[in-house]
This record gives structure tokens, C-alpha cells and sequence, in this order.
């Protein structure tokens, strides 16, 4: 999985925490209004690393949000995210 489709992001979202009415209406909220600590955005960029390879974590920030890590992962693959 190189892009995530709203059903894997809802997915990973509750996975780490996130609200259980989520909707893709939430996608451009912050990871911050969505209460996802520090904890919970680690696991985020966990399970998008586990699911396509493309390392987020530094870019999976309070102030990120869920389409920004997105449009990361549809970018090109040849230079790794976050390093």
C-alpha cells in the first residue's frame, strides 16, 4: 500500500486511538485536534511504514495532519520520507 484509501486511513486511525465517529471530513484536522498524543502518532507512522515501506514518522507531527502523511506517501518513492 503506497496510498492510503479513506477506509485504510479510518482504519489505522481508530487503530491508534482516534475517535470512533472519524470520517473523512476529519482528514484535515491536526493530528492534535484529533487527541492523538505523541504515542499514538508513533504507532500512526508505525503502521503506514508497515503497510508501504514509506518512513513518516518525523513528518507525523502534532500539527500534521492525516491527508498531509497522505499526499506524502503518493509522492515519488524514490527519495525516503522523513529522512
Amino acid at each position: 500500500m503506497h496510498a492510503l484509501s479513506d477506509q485504510d486511513l479510518i482504519k489505522t486511525l481508530l487503530a491508534v486511538g482516534a475517535d470512533r465517529d472519524i470520517t473523512v471530513t476529519d482528514f484535515d484536522r491536526t493530528f492534535e485536534d484529533l487527541d492523538l498524543d505523541s504515542l499514538a502518532r508513533a504507532e500512526f507512522a508505525a503502521k503506514v511504514k508497515d503497510g508501504s515501506g514509506v518512513d513518516v514518522e518525523q513528518r507525523v507531527t502534532q500539527t500534521a495532519t492525516p491527508n498531509q502523511i497522505r499526499r506524502l506517501l503518493m509522492a515519488d518513492h524514490s527519495t525516503p520520507i522523513g529522512m
